[in-house]
């Protein structure tokens, strides 16, 4: 019986764990370096917030984004979860979100598969873009003076389902582009990582994504153990990825849908430095 005790305390305490660890976000900061770039920039990234909180009204986290004041801001996916309402009050308070950090920073976002499947996903793509943020559906902003080329993915709800990864073709037919330039320095937001082959290919020279949610637990030396499709040990689950030459930063996702638990794995604010390399 003292066994059976013991057990339900310590699995009631890993589950207290889990919550609470959701609730405090952390700030982790990446590296670029390329010589086709003007200047040295500054961006951060959110992604994955499903509509968690960090502060009444997200001052905390407002409150960390104009300490680290980005050059830009980059959304790559899931602000907000499926099946909600653009008038439920969690959507009108990302919504807000949005609103107060747009009218400081130049804010891109390219959607997640939850962007696609909640209730009233056009409301909800006028409300942002009314905002002043750049939507990013399979577009693309150039930057002459910076040396800078921005693309939005948006894969459909299928694709982000299917088990075959997208193939470098495929990508080119998203975009509209068979490969990107070279000559300018090409960043990708693209809510799902588990193309990176793809994005590497196509000439990508940083993708940002998300999606994985750091795989709700991490373990030393293998890293998160569980992708949103339920695979064990996902390749691509968190941080800094690189391939032949080509970059890609996973997001760990500022919050969780379903269950809204974390183990080891910190809500995460992504903040990058691209600087300017020697030609």
């Amino acid at each position: 019986m003292l066994w059976i005790i013991i057990i339900a305390s310590l699995f009631v305490l890993f589950l207290v764990y889990g919550r609470l660890s959701h609730l405090h976000f952390v700030t982790t900061k990446f590296e670029v370096t390329d010589a086709r770039i003007n200047k040295d920039y500054t961006f951060v990234m959110l992604s994955d917030l499903h509509c968690c909180r960090h502060g009444k009204e997200y001052d905390k986290l407002i409150k960390r984004i104009d300490e680290i004041h980005p050059d830009f801001i980059f959304i790559a996916g899931d602000m907000i979860t499926k099946h909600d309402y653009v008038d439920k009050e969690c959507v009108q308070r990302v919504l807000r979100l949005i609103q107060n950090i747009s009218k400081k920073y130049s804010i891109y976002y390219a959607p997640g598969n939850h962007e696609l499947r909640i209730k009233d996903t056009d409301r909800y793509f006028d409300e942002i873009t009314h905002m002043g943020v750049r939507l990013m559906r399979n577009q693309e902003m150039f930057f002459p003076d910076d040396g800078i080329r921005v693309w939005g993915l948006e894969l459909s709800h299928e694709r982000f389902r299917e088990k075959q990864n997208l193939t470098e073709q495929e990508l080119g037919e998203y975009l509209n582009r068979d490969y990107a330039d070279k000559d300018v320095f090409n960043i990708l937001i693209a809510h799902d990582p588990r193309h990176f082959d793809a994005y590497a290919d196509w000439g990508a020279d940083l993708t940002m994504s998300g999606h994985y949610h750091g795989g709700v637990m991490r373990l030393p030396l293998l890293g998160g153990v569980v992708s949103p499709y339920l695979r064990l040990f996902p390749k691509y689950d968190a941080g800094l990825f690189e391939k032949n030459g080509k970059h890609m930063i996973v997001g760990r996702g500022l919050g969780s849908h379903h269950p809204k638990l974390r183990w080891f794995n910190p809500p995460e604010l992504v903040v990058i430095r691209l600087n300017k390399g020697k030609q």
